[in-house]
């Protein structure tokens, strides 16, 4: 094995993780073993518990980075509404179909490899932007964007539904959900307020 280059603490940290990761992506989460992170990054097994003390350390580091990426992709308070809403699925059907890491917070083989602090923080992150989505399209309904013979949790779920059909192919093949501008014309579709129809 080649000798690694001695990397501050926290550059080491960053290239563990980002090991565990790929190796992930590429082979799944059964092939996490701490040998073949070591392997990746041209360090001994034990060189690895210098900076985490566990696997369990390993694989919730991973669970931070993913969802410090899932957060970025979270419009920020300077939206609200119906903006705020087109932005969320923009940026979210973006972030899933051009990272392919962050699919995996969405994996039940991942989730359930993670130690339980590490799936609650996931959990908790997916319930914030489910009431921030939630409180949008209240305040897209109030707007008199969003129609209002659903409830504001049934909107969030057709949102949540139609930006994660992304996620499970054929149907993310499909030219109606391949791109993010497609995914938010769907949206629109199913949310706005229906004009009455016109009576012959």
């Amino acid at each position: 094995m080649k000798k690694a280059t001695r990397l501050p603490s926290s550059e080491r940290r960053k290239q563990i993780v980002d090991a565990g990761l790929a190796l992930c992506r590429n082979e799944g989460i059964a092939s996490l073993r701490t040998e073949k992170i070591a392997r990746r990054i041209g360090v001994t097994p034990g060189a690895l518990f210098r900076h985490f003390p566990s696997k369990s350390a390993i694989l919730e580091a991973m669970a931070d980075t993913l969802l410090e990426r899932l957060e970025r992709a979270t419009p920020g308070e300077e939206l609200a509404g119906w903006e705020w809403i087109e932005a969320y699925v923009r940026d979210r059907v973006r972030l899933l179909q051009e990272d392919l890491d962050v699919r995996m917070l969405f994996s039940e083989g991942f989730l359930f490899a993670l130690p339980e602090s590490a799936r609650r923080k996931v959990h908790d992150a997916f319930m914030r932007s489910w009431d921030a989505l939630v409180e949008h399209a209240h305040t897209a309904q109030a707007q008199g964007h969003a129609r209002g013979d659903l409830e504001a949790h049934e909107l969030a779920a057709a949102v949540v539904g139609l930006v994660q059909v992304v996620l499970h192919p054929p149907l993310a093949d499909l030219p109606e959900w391949n791109t993010p501008e497609a995914v938010w014309a769907t949206t629109q579709d199913l949310l706005t307020v229906r004009e009455p129809a016109a009576r012959s």
